[in-house]
């Protein structure tokens, strides 16, 4: 019993400390407050603002092309024989002046030919001055025997001769008649001999002129295929050349690039257009060639053109249409190193620039999002605006319906991009003035505005990294 007593006491003791502990839990449960509800903040996204300005817009369409020649010169033999003289430079890319005499065929058959039709034409005029003096003198014997018929037939009423000589007489008189009349027809034939003898030597002439090759105005030699001594053949080409006062480029454009050039123009305008040698001073268009040399600074060369006439036909796979225009002088003003000519297939660029649009809004194009606009509301959030374009040009877009000018447009890339989602508004003013001066055809004006931002640098703007201005 007392072992039993003993046992039951030690359980026992376990039971305060459990006790304590619990009070202690109980007391400190109840000291501490209860948890407060933290309300999590709204972020605002970071993003490139502009305001929608409203700018006289410089309608431009810039497309593409090769040089061309104005006009390509073939030496072609017209008439046969051996060629006895060639131009030293007559050799691929030399440049000669008008009026050089390119090759030379022996000339010594055609100035043969060429004497033989002066004597022809020259014994027509002394048969000529024969016919006329055979004429006068059958004239005179005609009247000779007019009056000895007139005689013979007083003798013959009054008996005193017989028929036979009337007869003799009359028929004395219808041969003089007949031998005037062969006279006078032979000078009539004798125009129409001069004129055929006078067609023989202008041919004999011009086959004397064709025996030499004489370049028609100042070209580079593109192509040559003839040596001296060599027999040509009519017809042969002997050699090709290019001018080179003016060159010609054809680029294609699309009919979406060209309207807004003829925003005001009419139908009268165009007729009238049409039936000019040059069509850009009717249609108030000016025009620039551009070659971008490359290098480690892309260079970037220009030469004043003209818009000269509009392709005939429209090309089958781009749908697009040539227009042509046209650059003087360009041999002239080149400098070696510097500033190239403009040669055959050099390919460059054209801009065409028309007369200025009054009052339009404009905008980045690639802040255009499948037909809509990023806005800014009052309190800075984001609206998808639908917007209706007008036309695209370059980088930019003319916005017919959808925003007002002023309005703030949002021209980072927003990913993903919420309608409502609160926005940290950074004026980009560089980028302001970059498309006024595109849209006012005053680029390169404004410095480093003149070259929009990369996809790179909005992604940049958005991480809140230092914008990058190119």
């Amino acid at each position: 019993m007392p072992g039993f007593v003993s046992r039951h006491w030690r359980k026992t003791l376990i039971v305060p400390p459990i006790a304590l502990g619990v009070a202690l839990i109980a007391a400190m449960a109840s000291s501490k407050a209860p948890p407060q509800r933290i309300e999590a903040a709204e972020t605002a996204r970071p993003a490139r603002i502009i305001s929608v300005p409203a700018v006289d817009l410089r309608p431009r369409a810039t497309g593409f092309g090769q040089v061309s020649p104005e006009h390509v010169w073939q030496a072609v033999a017209q008439v046969a024989g051996r060629v006895i003289e060639v131009h030293p430079q007559l050799k691929r890319g030399a440049i000669l002046p008008k009026g050089t005499v390119v090759a030379r065929i022996d000339p010594t058959t055609y100035e043969l030919t060429l004497r033989e039709r002066e004597a022809d034409l020259r014994e027509l005029e002394v048969r000529e001055e024969n016919t006329r003096a055979s004429i006068a003198i059958e004239e005179r014997a005609l009247a000779l025997a007019s009056a000895e018929v007139e005689r013979q037939r007083r003798l013959r009423r009054s008996g005193t001769v017989a028929q036979a000589t009337l007869d003799q007489a009359e028929k004395t008189l219808l041969a003089t008649e007949q031998s005037l009349q062969n006279l006078r027809n032979t000078l009539n034939l004798i125009p129409v001999e001069r004129a055929l003898a006078q067609t023989r030597l202008d041919q004999a002439r011009l086959d004397v002129d064709y025996t030499t090759m004489t370049a028609p105005f100042a070209m580079r030699v593109s192509k040559v295929d003839v040596t001296r001594s060599e027999f040509a053949t009519v017809g042969e080409v002997l050699a090709e050349a290019d001018s080179i006062a003016v060159a010609e480029v054809e680029a294609q454009l699309t009919f979406q690039e060209l309207a807004p050039l003829m925003h005001d123009v009419t139908l009268t305008t165009l007729r009238e257009a049409a039936g000019q040698d040059r069509i850009d001073d009717a249609l108030d268009v000016d025009a620039m060639v551009r070659l971008h040399a490359g290098g480690a600074i892309d260079q970037v060369i220009e030469w004043p053109a003209r818009l000269v006439r509009v392709s005939d036909t429209i090309d089958p796979q781009t749908r697009t249409i040539g227009v042509i225009v046209a650059v003087e002088g360009s041999y002239r003003t080149a400098r070696p190193g510097v500033r190239p000519p403009l040669v055959k297939n050099m390919f460059v660029e054209v801009e065409l620039r028309g007369r200025p649009i009054p009052n339009v809004l404009v905008m980045p194009r690639l802040a255009l999002h499948d037909g809509h606009a990023y806005v800014l509301d009052d309190d800075n959030r984001l609206v998808k605006r639908p917007v209706r374009v007008h036309a695209l040009q370059d980088d930019l877009v003319v916005i017919a319906d959808g925003l007002s000018e002023g309005d703030r447009l949002v021209i980072s890339d927003l990913i993903p991009a919420v309608a409502g989602m609160l926005i940290d508004p950074r004026p980009d003013e560089a980028e302001h003035d970059r498309l006024v001066a595109a849209a006012e055809g005053r680029i390169g004006e404004t410095g480093a505005a003149a070259h929009p931002h990369t996809d790179t640098d909005r992604a940049a703007d958005v991480t809140g990294a230092p914008e990058v201005v190119r």
